[in-house]
C-alpha cells in the first residue's frame, strides 16, 4: 500500500470514528451497509435505522450520511435508510457534467430504489437531496410516493441565490482545494454556519461536524462535488438547466411537503412560497432554523416528516400558509 493509500485509509477510518462518536451521542443503534447499483455501476453507503415502512433520505452537497442521524431516534417507527450519494460519505465518486445532471439523478434514484428492493419509497431530501427528488417528480415518475424537501431544495426553485462559502465551489479548480484545505474543527464549524444558518450548527453534536469535515476532505469527494457545484451553479446563481419551470412544478403529482427554516439562507419563505403554490396540493410549513432547521429542532421536524411521509394513518396537521 503506498503512501496516498494510507493516508486515504486513514481518514476513512476517522470518518468511521466520528461517526461512531455520533451513534453514541445520540443513542442510535445504526447500521452500515453497501448497494451496488446496476444502472450507474457505482457502490454507495447506506446507514440504516428503526423498524417500519421505508423512508428513503438524500443529504446535500458535501454532506453525507451521517447528517440525518439527529432525526433517527425522533423517527424509530421508519426504517430510515440515509444514502451517502455518490462522491459523498464512504460512496464511490462521480463525475458532473453540465447539462447531464438531471438525467444522473433520476437514473441514481432508480438505482438506489431498485437496489434496495423498492418499487416506491417516501423519500425526504435535504438541499441537493431535494433538488434531486423534485427532477425525479417533475419527471413524471411515481416511483417517489411521498416527498418531504427539508431546507431549500438547492436551486431547484426560481430565485434562489448562490452564497458564500458554496459559491466558491463552483469555480474550476478551486472547489476542491476548498473542500481539501485541512480547516480545524471549529474553523469548518464556522463556515458551516455560513451555509446552514448558525442556530442549526450551534445545536449540532461536534461529533456530526467532524464527520462532514473529514469526509470534504476524502480526495474523491472534493472532486465530485467541485464538479457538482460546477455543473448546477454559475458563481452567484443557478444555471438555467437546473431551475424547475412553472410547467415543470405544475406537472408534479408526487404528495410534496416543504419544511422550510425561517432563516434559510438561500431562498426565503415567501419567496419560496409561489413556486411552491404551483405544485398541486402541496404543503409548506416555515419552522426556526435555518438550511438544516431538524438540526435546531430534530423532534419538531421528525413530527411533521412522520405526517407527511404517506406511511400514516392519522390526520395531517393543518399547514400554516
Amino acid at each position: 500500500m503506498n503512501r496516498q493509500a494510507r493516508a486515504i485509509r486513514d481518514l476513512e477510518r476517522r470518518i468511521h470514528d466520528a461517526e461512531m462518536d455520533l451513534f453514541a451521542a445520540v443513542g442510535a443503534d445504526v447500521e452500515e451497509s453497501f448497494l451496488e447499483l446496476a444502472q450507474t455501476g457505482l457502490r454507495v453507503r447506506v446507514l440504516a435505522h428503526g423498524r417500519g415502512p421505508a423512508v428513503v433520505l438524500l443529504h446535500g452537497a458535501s454532506e453525507s450520511a451521517a447528517i440525518w442521524v439527529p432525526l433517527f431516534p425522533e423517527l424509530r417507527q421508519f426504517r430510515l435508510l440515509a444514502v451517502d450519494l455518490p462522491g459523498h460519505g464512504l460512496s464511490d465518486p462521480t463525475a458532473f457534467r453540465r447539462g447531464q445532471v438531471r438525467k444522473h439523478a433520476r437514473r441514481l434514484i432508480d438505482d438506489i430504489l431498485d437496489a434496495l428492493g423498492l418499487d416506491e419509497a417516501a423519500v425526504v431530501g435535504h438541499s441537493l437531496g431535494g433538488m434531486f427528488a423534485l427532477w425525479h417528480a417533475a419527471a413524471g415518475s411515481a416511483r417517489i410516493s411521498a416527498l418531504v424537501a427539508i431546507g431549500e431544495p438547492a436551486v431547484a426553485l426560481p430565485g434562489v441565490r448562490v452564497r458564500m462559502p458554496l459559491s466558491l465551489l463552483t469555480v474550476r479548480g478551486l472547489g476542491v482545494a476548498v473542500l481539501r484545505s485541512p480547516s480545524p474543527h471549529r474553523v469548518y464549524r464556522r463556515l458551516l454556519a455560513q451555509g446552514f444558518g448558525s442556530a442549526d450548527v450551534a445545536a449540532a453534536p461536534d461529533p456530526l461536524i467532524e464527520a462532514l469535515r473529514l469526509s470534504a476532505r476524502r480526495p474523491a469527494n472534493a472532486r465530485t462535488v467541485a464538479s457538482l457545484m460546477h455543473a448546477i451553479d454559475r458563481f452567484r446563481r443557478a444555471r438555467p438547466e437546473s431551475v424547475l419551470t412553472s410547467a415543470e412544478l405544475a406537472a408534479i403529482t408526487t404528495p410534496t411537503t416543504f419544511i422550510l427554516g425561517s432563516d434559510d439562507p438561500y431562498l426565503s419563505v415567501e419567496d419560496a412560497r409561489p413556486s411552491i403554490d404551483q405544485i398541486q396540493g402541496a404543503t409548506l410549513y416555515a419552522v426556526p432554523g435555518g438550511h438544516s432547521p431538524w438540526l435546531a429542532d430534530a423532534r419538531h421536524a421528525a413530527e411533521l416528516i412522520a405526517a407527511h411521509s404517506g406511511l400514516q394513518g392519522r390526520a395531517m396537521p393543518a399547514a400554516p400558509r
